[in-house]
């Protein structure tokens, strides 16, 4: 009797799906055509860090970083990043409790591998940054979501009332995606006085659009997880580099992780990172105000256009497009807008259920693409 054709189906396993990823897929279909494609969708800035600072490797710099670096990150850039938490808010960081991740997608994953296991569960923003709940996902964990407030921001006191015996972490992102609303330092200090472990995502703390300095959880790092990157402060996004920082007790472990996902992140990149980091004060006051500069010109383009946007945010480099007087499901605009207009965008539903309706923009693209997109957008709200 003939062998039963194999099915991969039957054996394929379901994975939450975001629209942003289909979004993705059908703005790459404009490439070449008549349309040019626009993309605030995703998640990079346009600064530049190269045009402030010249970086180069020699033939024998390349020689020296084409074996695997060292499991936990270059000494020396480890060693920057604890000088810059030193500087910025006094906190004595020694280098053996870093370790370098290939984005902070890589530091999400060794920190939800060393914290859950299936069966529990972790506590979100009802507003956050996707792949948390795609992470939960994958290590068979369950989410359950604490309410924003009126600042769109993470209710830090109804935490307390969601903990069960069954919660395994609290995962805190602040500044959040996609509202670009930082806790405060009370706020972050009620958190990490939970017994229970945190993940601190602070991607977006240096991008601040005022002079406020955001405040970081590192003080509570001797006993919880810091989760950060190059790819937001410095624009480097395409060196996939971040970090994770743990408390002593935990860098056996976070070492144990690390060397079953990447085993080590890229040493060029370590190199032209810590190079960069030397002049990272005015590196960062350069993307600073970039950004201020590209959020009036988004702004005041949106009102020109009749487009109504949610408050601007402490920092991130995104704005959010109000979708509620036109009545559209998010996911359905952010899915035309690609297909049919060449223009990527994030869709609230993404990030929240039930659908926020809003649309979430990266301010922080080419100058010279923020009001032809923003007019694209107007035109299909308007004409639907």
């Amino acid at each position: 009797m003939p062998r039963e054709q194999f099915n991969m189906r039957r054996h394929q396993k379901a994975y939450p799906a975001l629209t942003m990823d289909r979004v993705m897929i059908e703005l790459g279909a404009h490439a070449g055509g008549d349309l040019e494609p626009i993309n605030f969708c995703q998640a990079s800035s346009s600064f530049n860090p190269f045009e402030h600072v010249d970086v180069s490797l020699s033939r024998d710099d390349l020689g020296k970083v084409t074996p695997y670096a060292s499991l936990n990150g270059s000494l020396g850039l480890r060693r920057a990043i604890c000088r810059q938490y030193r500087e910025d808010f006094g906190y004595d960081l020694q280098p053996e409790r870093v370790c370098i991740t290939a984005g902070a997608t890589e530091a999400l994953l060794i920190a939800f591998a060393m914290l859950t296991e299936p069966g529990g569960e972790v506590l979100l923003a009802a507003s956050h940054f996707p792949p948390f709940r795609c992470l939960a996902h994958m290590f068979g964990v369950q989410c359950r979501f604490a309410p924003v407030n009126e600042r769109h921001a993470l209710d830090v006191e109804q935490l307390s009332r969601l903990i069960t015996p069954r919660t395994q972490a609290i995962v805190i992102n602040s500044p959040s995606n996609p509202h670009g609303t930082a806790l405060t330092a009370a706020e972050l200090e009620a958190v990490a006085s939970l017994d229970v472990p945190v993940i601190f995502d602070e991607v977006y703390q240096a991008l601040a659009l005022s002079d406020e300095r955001i405040a970081s959880a590192i003080a509570f790092s001797d006993r919880h997880l810091i989760v950060n990157s190059f790819s937001k402060s410095l624009s480097l996004a395409g060196f996939r580099l971040g970090y994770l920082v743990v408390p002593e007790t935990q860098m056996g472990l976070v070492a144990d992780v690390k060397a079953t996902t990447s085993f080590s992140s890229s040493a060029a990149g370590q190199a032209v990172c810590e190079a960069l980091l030397e002049h990272r004060v005015a590196l960062l006051g350069e993307h600073r105000a970039l950004l201020r500069e590209r959020w009036r010109t988004f702004s005041e383009a949106a009102e020109a256009l009749g487009l109504s946007l949610y408050p601007a945010p402490q920092a991130s480099l995104y704005g959010l497009v109000d979708l509620a007087p036109f009545q559209r499901d998010s996911a359905r605009v952010a899915v035309d807008l690609a297909r049919n207009w060449a223009v990527g965008v994030a869709p609230g539903s993404d990030f929240q259920t039930p659908d926020p309706r809003f649309l979430r923009l990266n301010y922080a693209a080419p100058s010279s693409q923020i009001e032809p997109g923003l007019r694209r957008i107007a035109s299909y709200l308007q004409r639907h």
